[in-house]
């Protein structure tokens, strides 16, 4: 992780000073950083029709946006500056970049997102913003100048004509330029507006932050499969002079309290929120193989060296309660016995192997595993390696 060995601020002093605080730059942060990809290779991604991508031109202040996808010609005819190229997801595309990811790893897994990766042509940029999440911004090729304001919320005024989201009113505070190799946090909510001084890549590390409006839907979808129908709506004292058609306060505390009582049932809420952050970004990558294998054709191919690894769309989470290992994946819930110590080792090995292949030579010959890689793999949701 980028924080241990830094000798400017150390892990702790990160989390409790600056983690959703206040913006911190490390230089060189990734000394030696080489880019991933180059910006034509990042174009050609911008060319297919399953990835997400845009440009965004800055027209003296001015924001137009385009969205992908792309053909090569558009590329050719574009200015020399004041553009970015984004594509979104990229290390869904480029498994190597998910190595961007360890460096976030005191952050729960379950709350990383993506890696979007921008192109700007020199003077280009998106425009001043906010994110209603964190970010860690990596600089690759080039360099780029990071002005940072006022802290947002909903009710700061947007200029959406663009399709962009550009603040009408931004006032820098702070300045931060950086080149290859350099870091920049950015906490939630903080506006921000980036400008390439030279042209070149920027990767930026986004979490998922749910809003109340997710959280509740996640949870009352579950709930509409698991609470039983009995519980429901009674009236409260009803009172002999009551108005016509009146909602009265006493009902309304009834709605409240049935609403709360709901809430308290700490599985179902486990359970949904564990669904909700392990719902895949682009579920269309999880293909099922060609042919499923059975336990005895696992075992036979792993002994023969076949390695696995997540596939780039795969999300994990676990919860260790009670008497059950809670492991989620890809919006799934899979209860295990707690109790078992390969069935909890393999777990661990699971939700550790974010870019890298998986070491399964210790569960392979127990049966409880062997069922559990094989689900995952006739799923999809692990790969084989050929690389």
């Amino acid at each position: 992780m980028l924080l241990d060995n830094n000798a400017s601020v150390d892990l702790p002093t990160f989390l409790s000073e600056y983690w959703q605080k206040k913006p911190l730059l490390l230089k060189n942060a990734l000394p030696g950083f080489v880019d991933f990809l180059s910006p034509e290779e990042l174009a050609g991604l911008a060319c297919e029709e399953s990835i997400e991508s845009r440009i965004v031109f800055n027209n003296s202040g001015s924001w137009d946006m385009k969205n992908g996808p792309f053909s090569e010609r558009e590329f050719t005819f574009l200015p020399e500056q004041d553009w970015t190229l984004l594509v979104q997801s990229v290390d869904h595309w480029v498994p190597e970049i998910k190595s961007l990811l360890k460096e976030a790893a005191f952050i729960p897994s379950w709350r990383l997102d993506d890696v979007m990766v921008s192109y700007a042509a020199q003077g280009g940029g998106v425009g001043p913003h906010f994110d209603y999440y964190d970010v860690f911004l990596v600089q690759g090729q080039g360099s780029r100048r990071w002005q940072l304001g006022k802290t947002c919320n909903s009710n700061t005024t947007l200029n959406t004509a663009s399709g962009l989201k550009i603040l009408e009113d931004f006032s820098p505070e702070q300045s931060f330029d950086l080149s290859t190799g350099d870091l920049l946090y950015i906490p939630a909510g903080m506006s921000h507006c980036g400008t390439a001084v030279e042209a070149g890549l920027c990767y930026s590390i986004g979490f998922r932050a749910p809003d109340v409006a997710e959280l509740l839907s996640a949870y009352s979808h579950l709930a509409n499969d698991t609470l039983p129908g009995d519980l429901r709506y009674r009236d409260p004292v009803v009172e002999a002079d009551a108005k016509p058609g009146e909602i009265s306060a006493s009902t309304l505390q009834q709605v409240k309290f049935l609403i709360q009582h709901a809430l308290d049932n700490e599985e179902l809420l486990l359970q949904s929120f564990g669904c909700l952050m392990t719902e895949p970004r682009l579920p269309e990558l999880l293909e099922t193989p060609e042919t499923e294998l059975a336990p005895e054709q696992m075992i036979v191919k792993l002994q023969k060296g076949m390695q696995l690894i997540c596939n780039p769309a795969t999300r994990l989470a676990c919860h260790h309660g009670g008497d059950g290992l809670y492991v989620f994946v890809n919006g799934e819930c899979l209860v295990l016995p707690a109790d078992h110590e390969k069935l909890s080792a393999l777990n661990t090995e699971l939700q550790s192997a974010t870019g890298r292949t998986l070491n399964l030579m210790p569960y392979q010959r127990n049966e409880a595993c062997l069922k559990l890689l094989v689900w995952l793999y006739n799923q999809g949701y692990l790969v084989e390696n050929l690389q």
